[in-house]
């Protein structure tokens, strides 16, 4: 499957997975090493920019968060609370 064919990450990453068993089985044909080398640094270029995407999306989603929260999310609020005294085992106090 040529990466230009490729529509998710998944299909990518499961390809990428089969060029590596091909290579490590028995080295691969000779003949067909540079095509191979050539789709997986294809894919892997795929994937880069699918991650890039998924973090931008991932970082918009969260900061629409915060401004709806009014600042911090419930996240951040758990982690301050742990930096604050990581020897309680949480946020009871007695």
């Amino acid at each position: 499957m040529p990466a230009k064919k490729t529509k998710t990450f998944r299909e990518a990453r499961e390809r990428l997975d089969e060029i590596l068993d091909e290579l490590e089985q028995d080295g691969g044909d000779v003949d067909q090493l540079a095509s191979r080398v050539k789709e997986a640094s294809e894919l892997v270029r795929f994937c880069r920019d699918r991650l890039s995407a998924a973090k931008v999306e991932v970082q918009q989603v969260v900061a629409d968060l915060v401004v709806e929260d009014g600042g911090e999310t419930a996240v951040e609020e758990d982690e301050a609370e742990e930096e604050a005294d990581p020897d309680e085992g949480g946020s009871l106090s007695f």
